[in-house]
């Protein structure tokens, strides 16, 4: 008898098992605060995820362009006989060339084909006279500029008779994300 009478006086043991209100509303806070941290990681990691996916394609597409464009610059044929590369026209934006197709002669239009570089904000394009093709090489081209260098690398190119380097500088820029991605590279012409 004396037991039970010494657990009904103990104000700390409990009779039943369970939570108390104050302990159920701490859980719940607890866990709000987790949950509100953890949804804050996960967005972040997605947007993350997202940046570095765009800047990507965006390196990618810039790389592929200045790949494409350097080929095709570094076949401008040259005229031996003028002592001339056969370029019709030349401005920061676009480059018109003929480069050879089938036999080689010295001669600029004979057996050649006609090669336009365009850059029309933002597409970036190449184009073929024979057969006729256009591919646009970019489509999120936001800056891009060809400069033209004589045989020391500085000096900028007056005439087709002195042109030795080409610079070719093209910045991509994604459209969802705006990552830009800027690239460079410079084309040696061959002079046979």
């Amino acid at each position: 008898m004396g037991g039970q009478a010494s657990s009904r006086r103990d104000p700390y043991r409990r009779h039943g098992s369970g939570f108390t209100l104050v302990e159920l509303v701490i859980s719940i806070v607890l866990i709000g605060i987790l949950a509100a941290v953890g949804s804050s990681m996960i967005a972040d990691s997605f947007t993350t995820t997202s940046i570095i996916n765009a800047e990507t394609t965006s390196t990618a597409q810039a790389r592929y362009a200045l790949e494409r464009l350097a080929r095709e610059i570094r076949e401008i044929k040259y005229d031996s006989s003028g002592a001339n590369y056969c370029i019709t026209t030349k401005t920061a934006t676009n480059l018109v060339f003929y480069k050879t197709s089938g036999t080689y002669n010295s001669t600029c239009a004979t057996n050649a084909v006609t090669v336009t570089i365009n850059d029309s904000n933002p597409n970036l394009t190449l184009q073929y006279s024979s057969p006729a093709a256009t591919s646009t090489l970019s489509s999120q081209a936001s800056s891009f500029t060809l400069a033209y260098l004589q045989s020391d690398g500085v000096t900028p190119a007056t005439s087709n008779s002195n042109i030795r380097f080409v610079v070719i500088t093209l910045t991509v820029t994604d459209a969802t994300s705006g990552q830009s991605v800027a690239q460079r590279t410079r084309v040696a012409l061959r002079n046979t």
